[in-house]
């Protein structure tokens, strides 16, 4: 992995051409939303890692992931307490 991508419903798009293209070359009405909003490329591309409701949601997951990361290059991996059984077995 060498990235994460948080999007933020209703606000974030990603696109190569926007709506107006898309109307113009099929004469097909889509929203941003549709075409490259968050939800799209969380549950179809796969590109965004999240869709959040508010920015607000977006920088609390943010700060989450970035609590599971090394200071530095140098630095161990954070170590965080857990209490699942170490012989436990998942067979999905």
């Amino acid at each position: 992995m060498t990235d994460f991508i948080f999007m933020v419903k209703n606000t974030s798009y990603m696109f190569v051409t926007g709506p107006d293209v898309v109307k113009t070359v099929t004469n097909e009405v889509v929203t941003a939303e549709e075409l490259g909003g968050a939800s799209v490329h969380a549950t179809r591309s796969s590109i965004a890692d999240g869709a959040f409701e508010n920015d607000v949601d977006a920088l609390l997951q943010m700060r989450r992931l970035i609590d599971f990361l090394p200071s530095n290059n140098t630095d161990g991996v954070p170590e965080w307490p857990s209490f699942d059984d170490i012989g436990r077995v998942d067979m999905s």
